[in-house]
Order: C-alpha cells, then structure tokens, then sequence
C-alpha cells in the first residue's frame, strides 16, 4: 500500500512505546504473512506467528464506502461460544524455521518416462526439504506449507483489494469480557459494511454473514513487565457453491502496560480485507489453477502402511484440510501405493462433486511425524496439469533431514556429542561440538528440541 495512504498516529513517543511493545510481544501479535492454519468452525482459520508492525502506528486513509439508497444489510450472526479465554496465554505454537529458498535444476520425470532439467525452488520446513516448480506463489507457516499458481488477473485483483481500516474502541476498556459483550450486541455491523461496500463486485448486501470469534487472551509478561490482551474474528460468507469464505478478519488489542510503563491508550481494532476470500467470491471455475501443499497431522505416526489406510479411510474426506469448510464431503476415494525416491507412499485420488483431490503419505521412519502432501483443483478447471506436476515434484523432493536431532527425554549434551561428535571432525573436543550447535541457551536442552548436527 502507498504511503499516500497511509497517515501515521500523532506523537513519536506513543510509536516508540508501541514499538516496543509489539517487538517483545513477539508471537502474541498476529502478523499477515506466515503463521500456522487451523479448522474452526468449518473454515480455515490463520492463526500468525509473526509478530505485528506497530498495532495503531498507521491508520489507513481508506476509500470511502458507497453505499446505495433503500439498500441495507442484514443484522451479522455473531458466533462465540463464551469459551473463557486463558488468564495468561502463552504461545504454544511449533516454531517454523524456514532457511533461504535456494534454486536448484531438477529432472522431476514425466508421465511417459522422459526426463527434462527443470528449474524449482527448494526451501527446508524445519527439518523437512521440499522443492516446487519456479513460478508457485509460497506461502510458510506451520504445520503448513503450500503453492499456489495465480490466475490471470488475480494478483492485480488482490493488490487492489487489499485494504486495512484501525480505529480505537474506549468502549472496550474494562477488558475482553465486555468487548465480547459489546460486539455480541453489534459492535462491528457498522464499521464491518462501511468496510464491506468498497468492493461492490462483491454485491456485499445481500450476503449472509457469521462474524466467528476465532481465539485471544491475556498475557502477562513477567521478563519486561508487559500485559496485554488480544481478540481475534473472521467475518464469513457462503460462496454459490456452499462453502464457507472468509472476507474480513479483525483484531483488536488492549496493551495495559509496556515494560512497566501503564498504557494510557484505549483498546483498538483493525479490519483487514481477506483479498483471497473475495477471489474466491468472484472467479471463474474455468481459470482456476489448482492447490498443492505440504501439512502434518500432530502426533501422528504414519510409518505403518496398514495402519495410514486403516486412518485415512476412516477420516475420508474429512482429513484434515483436504476440502474447504462448507464444501460436498460426498467422495468417490481409491488408494494405490508408489515407490519413490526416498520414500514409498500411498496415495489416494479423489473427487466430489467440486473437486479432484490427491492425497499422498510417505512411509517415513517411525518417529518422523505424520506429513502428507495434497492437492486440490476444480474440477471444471481448464488446465490441470501444472498443479498435478507441483504436486510430484514435492513428491519426489521431499525428505528428512538426517542431520536434525530431536532430544529424547534424559539425554545431555554429553550425551549426544558421544553419539555424534566424539573424534569426528569438525568436533575436535566437546567444546567444539557445542559451540557448532549455535544454540540460545547451551546449559539447557529440552525433550522434543530439535538440533541441527552438521
């Protein structure tokens, strides 16, 4: 967005302050470009790990709704559960580490058994490798990473749809309990259509909405004596073909006080624009290119080939986020099994009256985790090769990396250096090893912690 339309909060002392409280606040902030995704009351809801630029630093000068005579929106179905949210959250997220995207010339094969050098981008998720082919629009999270392929005037849509709107909301300040109150009450219709009527392509009258209550919490942190609490909504609509699309998130934040220092601001809000929901809204089934993407299913062991079918049948079409909430779950499935480079899979074909969906697990070691790779295109797609293409060659790049080590309950350093390093060059002594390790705090390794031993 331009800085012509941006305006910035008065007073450099509240930015500084603010700066500083969104820096330590680090994963409580939602951020808009990496984050994990999670089913929610039928729909996929992101939930960031990036920590936020300044909350209030900026307020969008916005274009102006149009709004049209006699024409009025429908009261927006509120859902929240009344769920107490923790005393003081703490973020419980798996850490992403993503290294550089590196390019690399690959020989993916083809159909027929030919093989061509083809250029992709090769990126590690954790410990996972994994390369697409040049040209995929990547988006990093945990436990997800996925690639998708615009369509032809889809990311100029995109840009110009995108838009945030902040304001503050003193109503709010005695705490979450009264601004879940308040906004139950109706808080957002308002500000939610003002918001909703620059995108009159959208027709956004006469649509039904749920505004969700998606998660929040306060937070209490003792190390820099900062406190804050955090809502977080998804404005959703239903799509012609019954699913369920988001169009708008909200967050709003109360900062009670700032490594120390009370917070004489109110609570705020801001309105995000959910640019991928509009096109969702909009396009033409025809242009659609198609989803392929990398996941793992939690505490899952997917190393045993009897027991992955016996899940997956179960699950159908319901596995985890094969299929968009509101979606026909009504699916033909068939399963085959493939041997791979590094590692044998099973892969299961599907389709709904919507979608052909793929589905393929490798066999991994025990102890690996339960990864899956999938995709997910239209049916009515003209052109589905390419999505069909990335979702092999994810196939036959996608490996472990031997070299990360997960801490097993009672071990040391000690122990995992004897295991390792001991007379192996580069670690010529222990001193050596551990300082090879790069870790934040040497005195102290943790079950599950993942070290990457070169």
């Amino acid at each position: 967005m331009s800085e012509g339309r941006r305006k910035k909060l008065a007073g450099a002392a509240v930015i500084v302050l603010l700066l500083a409280v969104t820096g330590a606040a680090g994963h409580a902030f939602s951020g808009r470009n990496s984050g994990i995704l999670r089913e929610d009351s039928g729909i996929v809801v992101k939930w960031h790990s990036q920590s936020r630029s300044v909350f209030m630093d900026i307020l969008v000068e916005a274009k102006p709704p149009v709004r049209r005579e006699g024409v009025e929106f429908a009261p927006f179905e509120v859902v929240d559960d009344g769920t107490p949210f923790p005393a003081n959250q703490e973020y419980s997220g798996v850490q992403c580490n993503i290294k550089d995207t590196r390019t690399d010339m690959i020989s993916p094969g083809q159909s027929d058994g030919s093989g061509t050098m083809e250029e992709v981008s090769t990126m590690e998720l954790n410990n996972i490798v994994v390369s697409v082919p040049k040209g995929g629009t990547r988006a990093f999270g945990v436990p997800v990473f996925s690639t998708e392929y615009y369509a032809d005037g889809e990311q100029e849509a995109k840009d110009e749809w995108h838009d945030v709107e902040g304001a503050e909301c003193p109503e709010f300040d005695e705490g979450m309990d009264t601004a879940r109150r308040l906004i139950r009450e109706g808080y957002f219709q308002k500000p939610l259509e003002d918001f909703l009527l620059r995108y009159p392509e959208l027709e956004p009258e006469s649509r039904a909405y749920r505004l969700i209550l998606t998660g929040g919490g306060r937070t209490d942190r003792e190390e820099d004596d900062t406190s804050w609490w955090e809502l977080d909504y998804v404005l959703v609509t239903t799509a012609e073909n019954g699913e369920t699309v988001a169009v708008a998130h909200i967050d709003i934040t109360r900062v009670i006080q700032a490594q120390g220092y009370p917070e004489w601001r109110p609570a705020a809000y801001r309105i995000w624009s959910a640019e991928s929901g509009y096109w969702r809204l909009l396009e033409d089934p025809l242009s659609d290119r198609g989803k392929a993407w990398i996941s793992q299913v939690p505490d899952m062991d997917f190393s045993r080939e009897d027991a992955v079918r016996a899940f997956v049948e179960e699950q159908g079409a319901d596995f985890d986020l094969l299929l968009p909430g509101g979606a026909e779950r009504e699916m033909d499935w068939s399963c085959r099994k493939e041997e791979g480079f590094w590692y044998d899979y099973l892969i299961w074909s599907g389709t709904t009256d919507t979608y052909e969906l793929t589905l393929a697990i490798p066999l991994m070691e025990e102890g690996a985790g339960g990864w899956y790779m999938a995709s997910r295109i239209r049916k009515e797609a003209a052109d589905k090769e390419l999505c069909r293409h990335t979702l092999d060659v994810m196939r036959k790049t996608f490996h472990e990396i031997p070299y990360v080590h997960i801490v097993k309950q009672g071990e040391s350093l000690w122990s995992i250096y004897l295991e390792y390093g001991n007379g192996y060059p580069p670690y010529r002594d222990f001193g050596a090893f551990v300082k090879s390790l790069s870790l934040a705090d040497p005195d102290r390794i943790y079950p599950g912690q993942r070290i990457a031993v070169l």
